[in-house]
């Protein structure tokens, strides 16, 4: 407990937060004002040499019996050494707010200035830029999304921690440190440079700096950092060249019969495939994402309807049944099976395309470490699990569709970032003005 002037208290103490392997952070709880305040401290301890209960908040954190052994004994008051300084650091604080010191500038007392004030100080003795990013991708796990109201999806805390794997490789790779100051000026050009050796492509990269930026406007608010420059870094993705399915297709993969002996020759006996390809199918006729027709059985479907709760977006929408979709059902009784995983879906898509004889050559251009490549290929061997989606929404949009209904299903809110689904080339573009001016 500390105290000023009798009337300003503030109690601390130090938490264990476990992770899922390794050793646990070292977190700084206080209360101010009824709000709870935490700290990561910077610091990782085993959870065996914690000590439970007593001396905690006067910095008595880590067992230094040397019963331990002397390098662990050592370590552990090391970190009791740095927890007394960070409790000296909230007693320094305590003056400023409750104005008992030398200096003329005072805080106000509230949790937002403790935490500024105290992550400023800690980053000077070992609050490290890796220290940082951990701590700020592990409150990621608990922070709900405004718009949304749920949780941040596990797809974007996994972006993070990829995000930091390469970052810690190019520091690794170019022999530099990873700290706040290589966010300068040229740190992008290098960054980029060292990406595009390794073979991401152009959205890869530009992900990557969003999720950094992320990361440096959160040091820049806590005052960690006051080097502009990642401000400027580029994030704007380029639009990659995708295929759809034309319903002609569609009917070519639904019409596969499994049982003849061509067909089993052709496929391995004990795959799902068959299941693979009707969740496929139902997904070009709603505009699902993988995510969601991989496991459609808590769908609630009519006779007529579909109603899902997508996982991204956290959206209701509701779609109508097509006529394929519906026998479907009914080969499964109204209860659809869930579908393989990621990679065994996709394999199992493009040999029933395969099989289906979608053979036709398609070109297509893509970036990769800097350069435009131009395959040509197979079209089966072009499709993806998310080209169901794309399918969807480009033949609804051949069919004269108001935009915004379709959008209601797809669950877009913008029209732009519906209109990158719409996959036509020119020739069908060109169909379209035509049918026009004939009308």
């Amino acid at each position: 407990m500390l105290t000023i002037n009798d009337h300003t208290r503030l109690r601390i103490n130090f938490n264990l937060k476990t992770m899922k392997s390794g050793n646990s952070q070292i977190w700084l709880t206080c209360t101010i004002n009824n709000v709870r305040a935490r700290i990561y401290t910077g610091e990782l301890i085993n959870k065996e040499y914690w000590i439970k209960k007593n001396r905690r908040e006067i910095g008595e954190c880590a067992n230094t019996s040397n019963s331990l052994g002397k390098i662990v004994a050592n370590k552990n008051k090391e970190i009791n050494k740095r927890l007394k300084e960070i409790i000296g650091f909230c007693d320094d604080y305590l003056k400023l707010a409750s104005g008992d010191n030398l200096m003329s500038r005072s805080l106000e007392y509230n949790k937002e200035t403790f935490e500024e004030y105290i992550y400023n100080r800690i980053k000077d003795i070992k609050y490290t830029t890796k220290d940082f990013i951990i701590s700020y991708i592990e409150r990621k796990k608990q922070t709900v999304n405004r718009e949304t109201g749920v949780r941040i999806s596990t797809g974007t805390i996994y972006n993070h921690t990829n995000a930091l794997q390469r970052l810690e490789e190019f520091c690794n790779d170019k022999s530099i440190n990873l700290n706040w100051n290589i966010f300068n000026k040229d740190f992008e050009e290098a960054f980029t440079s060292w990406l595009l050796e390794q073979n991401y492509a152009p959205n890869t990269i530009a992900s990557q700096f969003s999720i950094i930026k992320v990361w440096l406007k959160e040091a820049e608010e806590k005052g960690i950092i006051t080097d502009k420059s990642f401000h400027h870094y580029q994030t704007k993705c380029r639009e990659v060249e995708n295929i759809y399915l034309t319903e002609d297709e569609i009917k070519k993969i639904y019409d596969i019969d499994f049982t003849k002996d061509e067909i089993k020759a052709q496929i391995d006996p004990k795959s799902r495939i068959e299941i693979t390809r009707d969740l496929f199918i139902i997904a070009c006729w709603t505009g699902l994402r993988y995510g969601d027709w991989r496991d459609l059985s808590n769908a609630n479907i009519s006779n007529d309807t579909m109603t899902v709760h997508t996982h991204k977006t956290r959206q209701t929408v509701e779609i109508p049944l097509h006529p394929m979709v519906k026998d479907i059902l009914k080969k499964y009784d109204g209860k659809l099976p869930k579908c393989v995983d990621r990679s065994k879906s996709l394999r199992h898509i493009r040999k029933c395309a395969q099989i289906a004889g979608i053979d036709n050559d398609i070109t297509l251009s893509k970036i990769r470490g800097g350069k435009c490549i131009i395959e040509t290929k197979p079209k089966f061997n072009c499709i993806m699990n998310h080209t169901a989606r794309r399918t969807f929404a480009t033949l609804m949009y051949l069919k004269g569709i108001p935009t915004i209904s379709i959008m209601a299903i797809t669950g877009h809110t913008t029209e732009e970032n519906f209109m990158k689904y719409i996959k036509l080339d020119k020739s069908e573009h060109a169909k379209i003005v035509a049918k026009a001016f004939r009308e």
